[in-house]
């Protein structure tokens, strides 16, 4: 008894349909190689400028956009100090966004010619970019409260603030309070704030309003509720 050879035909349709994913995937992948970057958006920055930031990215020259790393462009644009976060988006037309996190002027610290910015990094700076001057020193556990105090002020408050002194309280040579400051206001004002009520610097301007014209010392040290102000005698 003789076997029959079963022939087993190609199914032309089957190949035909492999064959054209294939030419799919191969033109899709061409077509993302190629792509160059037609254009860039930023955002979240204020400090630094657009320009600076596609400097450091390598992106000037509008490359193609899925030969540039992510990873290398974030890690090249937090080169700068002001960057505290990048996050980086490309799109299947062409655009790229880079949207950034910066930190915030502090004050100028006049001890070191530097100006000290709200994630603790310190940079020369020819600019002090409305903010007020540190003009003595402050020892270092003081230093960094003073910093992570003062990036909770808001930005149109310290603008008000002409000069940051360190000076606690004392008493017949007793500490009473060795966190407390004396800031000297761009309005003629002066305050005394210590680093456990910081934040009550927030209302400031509220509180300037209710002085009615009035010149003297505020005392936003204490932990009551009820502001005390001190005018100014004539003459001071």
């Amino acid at each position: 008894m003789t076997k029959k050879k079963v022939i087993k035909r190609v199914k032309w349709k089957v190949v035909g349909k492999i064959f054209f994913l294939l030419f799919c995937i191969v033109l899709i992948f061409v077509y993302f190689t190629n792509l160059k970057m037609k254009n860039i958006i930023i955002t979240g920055n204020d400090y630094v400028r657009d320009n600076e930031i596609i400097m450091l990215a390598g992106i000037k020259d509008y490359p193609k956009l899925f030969q540039i790393s992510s990873s290398k462009m974030k890690e090249n644009i937090l080169k700068n100090d002001y960057i505290n976060s990048v996050q980086i988006h490309k799109s299947l037309t062409g655009t790229l966004t880079i949207k950034v996190s910066e930190a915030s002027s502090l004050f100028y610290n006049r001890n070191n010619n530097r100006l000290v910015l709200s994630n603790h990094k310190e940079i020369q700076s020819e600019t002090l970019n409305g903010v007020p001057i540190l003009v003595n020193y402050v020892p270092d556990s003081f230093y960094t409260r003073l910093i992570d105090e003062l990036s909770e002020i808001h930005k149109d408050v310290l603008t008000l603030i002409s000069e940051i002194e360190y000076q606690p309280w004392k008493s017949n040579d007793v500490v009473i309070d060795d966190t407390r400051f004396f800031l000297r206001m761009n309005d003629g004002n002066t305050v005394y704030v210590n680093l456990l009520h910081m934040e009550k610097l927030n209302n400031y301007i509220e509180i300037y309003a209710t002085l009615e014209g009035k010149h003297g010392i505020l005392y936003l040290d204490s932990a009551s509720d009820k502001i005390s102000f001190s005018e100014y005698k004539v003459g001071e």
